[in-house]
C-alpha cells in the first residue's frame, strides 16, 4: 500500500506556537491562550506583542459573553 509524504512545517509556511496568559475580570483571574501561525518562534513572539490589544481585546469580549469553557479563552492568529 501507497503512503503519500505529509507537508513539514517548513514547506506549509510555519508552525503553530502557543502563548499563555491571564486577563482579569472582576476581580477574578481567567487563564488564556493563544495559538499563533507563524515560520519560527521569534515571528511568533513578535506578532503575539504586536496584535496584543486585539488579542487582550477578543478574550475580554469572550469572558463577557461567558463563551468561557472551565475558566479558559482560547484565540487564533494567522493561518
Amino acid at each position: 500500500m501507497r503512503q503519500e509524504r505529509l507537508p513539514t512545517a517548513v514547506e506549509t509556511g510555519g508552525s503553530r506556537y502557543t502563548f499563555f496568559f491571564q486577563v482579569a475580570n472582576n476581580g477574578e483571574r481567567h487563564a488564556c491562550c493563544v495559538k499563533v501561525a507563524a515560520a519560527s518562534e521569534a515571528e511568533a513572539a513578535l506578532l503575539f506583542r504586536a496584535k496584543w490589544g486585539a488579542i487582550e481585546a477578543m478574550a475580554r469580549e469572550a469572558i463577557q459573553l461567558k463563551a468561557v469553557s472551565d475558566q479558559a479563552v482560547a484565540v487564533s492568529l494567522g493561518g
